[in-house]
């Protein structure tokens, strides 16, 4: 016969978790000795077991590792359906006890999926990605700092600075590398990224990252989840010229930069971009629509069962 699965809410903060399964209650450390206690815990209960959990800022990140490397399923639910959950089910009082019940009755209710992993190498990628650029973001920073210092002792401290973060944003990119070479899925769709002109390492593993939902989509959807699909301004007889907005900013940001050599080195895409200027289309209309027509390209490649050369 087959076990019953019964499901473990865990409400997590910055530095405890509070688990909650039937009547039984667990206040733990969320460091790795709490963990370990929490693991030794689930594995006493005698039944298969669920972790249901909310994502914290990152605070969740080293629990779930720890969940899946231990083989105990484990699953991330919106926090804002939970508290709806919450709201429909007369639970208005907040605590992180309560939270921890809650979580157990809405996975009861919706059965939620669990991380495999697959999705946890994904969730790996997309935080060394996310530390790629802050580093970048603080080189910009420093390289415009330096050209205003007048002080050479300053002056000194901050290239030892630079040096520093490019040192750091050259391991972190092995990181990467590294994170993609040892994921088979992740390499396979990298491949098929790469494999179009104006599409480097940087640009797939920002994709990779930052897009797991790339190829699952129709040509709508993704471009209205990165923000490159033009909305409509009308109201009565007014038409207001349509714009976009919304969506992922870090994806387009890497993808403009991708559209700029596509307009010149990708044969198709060229074209494309020629002719819209042509038509009398603004430089950067053009480019947008380059953009769009690049991401449709590439959610086309990561399509079951297609490849693109």
């Amino acid at each position: 016969m087959k076990e019953r699965l019964v499901y473990l809410g865990v409400d997590i903060a910055k530095s405890y978790l509070d688990a909650a399964i039937g009547s039984e209650k667990r206040h733990v450390p969320n460091d790795t000795t709490g963990h370990r206690q929490f693991i030794h815990w689930i594995k006493q209960l005698g039944s298969e077991v669920q972790v249901i959990c909310e994502p914290s800022g990152g605070y969740e990140r080293a629990l779930v590792r720890a969940l899946v490397g231990a083989k105990i399923k484990v699953s991330l639910v919106p926090a804002n359906r939970v508290r709806q959950f919450a709201r429909a089910a007369g639970v208005l009082a907040k605590t992180d006890c309560i939270d921890a019940k809650v979580l157990c009755a809405f996975a009861q209710a919706m059965e939620p999926q669990p991380i495999s992993a697959s999705q946890l190498q994904q969730e790996q990628l997309r935080e060394l990605e996310s530390q790629r650029r802050h580093l970048s973001r603080l080189l910009v920073m420093e390289n415009n700092r330096v050209a205003r210092v007048s002080d050479v002792c300053v002056r000194r401290l901050n290239r030892s600075l630079i040096n520093q973060i490019k040192k750091q944003i050259e391991k972190v990119d092995l990181l990467i590398q590294q994170q993609i070479k040892t994921s088979a899925e992740l390499s396979t769709k990298a491949a098929k990224l790469t494999a179009i002109s104006g599409v480097g390492e940087r640009t797939a593993a920002l994709l990779l990252a930052q897009m797991p939902e790339l190829g699952q989509l129709n040509r709508r959807e993704v471009a209205a989840l990165v923000g490159v699909a033009p909305f409509n301004r009308d109201s009565g007889k007014m038409r207001g010229k349509r714009a976009i907005y919304g969506g992922r900013r870090f994806v387009r940001h890497g993808l403009y930069m991708a559209a700029l050599v596509a307009a010149r080195h990708n044969p198709i895409l060229r074209t494309f971009y020629q002719r819209l200027r042509a038509a009398g289309k603004p430089p950067k209309i053009a480019l947008t629509a380059t953009m769009r027509k690049l991401l449709i390209v590439l959610n086309s490649a990561l399509k079951p069962d297609l490849s693109y050369a």
